[in-house]
C-alpha cells in the first residue's frame, strides 16, 4: 500500500471516529434531557441539580437594578425589616439585614416536619402511623386542632398537613413529640445553621431560613419523595396574603409563614417561575397592614424583574 493510501485510510477512519462520537454525545444528550424530562414530572418542586447531578447552568443575568431598587424601598425600614433573595440557577443573592435574628415561631415547623421525615426514613417506616393527642400538646395560640382536646386520634400525615398548611400550633407538638432530639439534630446539621435560643424562644435569621427551603429543593437532607412532597404541601397553605400576594395566581409558592405576638410578620418561599426559580425570605416588625404592604410590593417588585430576565 502507498503511503497516499495509508494515510488516506487512516483519514478516513478518524472521520468516521468522530462522526460516532458526535452521534453518541448527541444520543446521550438527548437520553439524559429525556430522563430529566420525566423526573421532572415526577418531581416538580426539586432542583434539576437534584435530579441530575450532571446539570449544569451556565445563565449569567444582572442583577444589579434590582439590588439598588430593593434598597432603595427597604432601607428605609431600617432594621424593622429583614429581606434575602436567591436566585436558584445562579445563586445570586441580594440580602438586607439577611444576618439580623427574628424570633422564628411557626418557621420551624418545617424543620420539625423534616425531622419526623428523617426518623421514618431511618427506621424504615411506611405507612404514618396514627395517634392521640396528648394533653400537654394542646396549645390554643394559632390553629383549631387543639378544639379536638385529648384524647382525640389522629393520622400523623394528617397531623404533617395541619403544621405546615395550617401553620397549627398542637400539630407541631404532636410532631416534636414523635421524633427525639438525635433527628432534629441531625435535621439542623444538614441545614448547617445553628440552634440559636433567645430567653427561651428560638430565633433565625432571613438568610438561615432560606437554607431551610434550599435543603428541601436541592434534596440534600431527606430523599427527594419526601422532599417533594414537604415542598408539595407548602404550595397549599391557608396564607397567601404576603409573599404570594405580589406573585401571578398560576405561578406556585412553597412557603412558611411566622406570626410573634401579632408585632413580626414573617414570610420564606420558593417561588417557581418556570426555568427561573427563586427564594424569597421576609421578615417584618411592624402590624399586618404594615407587613402586607412590604411584602406585598417588594414581592411583585422581585417577581417582575426575574420574569423579565432574558438569557
Amino acid at each position: 500500500m502507498s503511503l497516499f493510501n495509508k494515510y488516506t485510510v487512516i483519514l478516513f477512519f478518524l472521520v468516521v471516529s468522530l462522526i460516532g462520537n458526535v452521534i453518541l454525545w448527541q444520543m446521550l444528550n438527548q437520553s439524559s434531557g429525556q430522563n430529566l424530562s420525566q423526573l421532572r414530572q415526577k418531581y416538580p418542586f426539586l432542583s434539576a441539580r437534584a435530579l441530575n447531578p450532571n446539570y449544569t447552568n451556565t445563565l449569567v443575568v444582572n442583577f444589579l437594578p434590582l439590588r439598588e431598587q430593593i434598597h432603595q424601598q427597604v432601607d428605609p425600614y431600617s432594621n424593622d425589616f429583614a429581606f434575602d433573595f436567591e436566585y436558584l440557577p445562579t445563586g445570586t443573592t441580594i440580602g438586607v439585614n439577611e444576618d439580623k435574628n427574628f424570633t422564628a415561631e411557626s418557621l420551624l415547623k418545617v424543620p420539625v416536619v423534616m425531622a419526623y421525615y428523617h426518623k421514618k426514613e431511618v427506621n424504615n417506616i411506611i405507612t404514618d402511623p396514627t395517634v392521640q393527642i396528648q394533653q400537654n400538646e394542646l396549645n390554643a395560640k394559632f390553629g383549631d386542632l387543639y378544639k379536638k382536646g385529648a384524647g382525640y386520634s389522629i393520622n400523623l400525615d394528617d397531623v404533617v398537613k395541619d403544621a405546615l398548611q395550617k401553620s397549627d400550633n398542637t400539630a407541631s407538638l404532636v410532631l416534636a413529640d414523635q421524633i427525639s432530639q438525635s433527628d432534629f439534630d441531625f435535621v439542623y446539621a444538614g441545614l448547617d445553621i445553628p440552634e440559636t435560643v433567645d430567653k427561651n424562644s428560638p430565633i433565625i435569621t432571613a438568610q438561615e431560613y432560606a437554607s431551610i427551603l434550599k435543603a428541601l429543593y436541592f434534596g440534600s437532607v431527606l430523599d427527594n419523595d419526601d422532599s417533594e412532597h414537604i415542598l408539595d404541601l407548602l404550595t397549599k397553605t391557608d396564607f397567601n396574603n404576603l409573599i404570594p400576594s405580589g406573585i401571578p395566581k398560576n405561578v406556585p409558592v412553597a412557603h412558611k409563614i411566622g406570626l410573634v405576638n401579632k408585632e413580626i410578620y414573617e414570610d420564606c418561599g420558593i417561588v417557581y417561575l418556570p426555568q427561573k426559580p427563586y427564594i424569597l425570605c421576609m421578615v417584618s416588625k411592624s402590624n399586618q397592614t404594615v407587613a402586607q404592604q412590604r411584602m406585598h410590593k417588594l414581592s411583585q417588585l422581585v417577581y417582575q424583574y426575574v420574569a423579565g430576565l432574558t438569557d
